[in-house]
């Protein structure tokens, strides 16, 4: 197998993994919050989120642009908890979502089925 598809499909399957658990926090956290009335700390932080949720859904198409964009995500993310002094959630959060997005870049923009 090609090097290049080995990577996009490395960035596709965690990909998955990190947008099922944002996902997944948002129902199991964001909900509950709202429904008390404390939905105000979900909504600040969900532009933050945004770019890397698009970004993997764009990168199945353009890998590159997808990926560029998960990366801009992963700064937001963890420059917004790097702003509230938090340093470990916001690595627990960018990292992994730059490091998919480093993933779709490296597969070099070779575009493919």
């Amino acid at each position: 197998m090609q090097k290049h598809k080995i990577l996009n499909w490395t960035g596709r399957v965690c990909g998955l993994l990190i947008i099922g658990f944002f996902l997944l926090f948002f129902v199991g956290e964001g909900i509950p919050d709202i429904d008390n009335g404390k939905g105000r700390e979900l909504l600040i932080f969900l532009p933050f989120t945004l770019p890397t949720i698009l970004g993997y859904i764009f990168a199945w198409r353009h890998p590159v642009k997808g990926g560029g964009l998960m990366i801009v995500g992963a700064i937001l993310m963890a420059g917004y908890f790097f702003y509230l002094n938090d340093v470990r959630t916001g690595l627990i959060y960018g990292i992994p979502s730059g490091g998919v997005g480093l993933c779709f870049l490296a597969a070099g923009g070779k575009e493919f089925l």
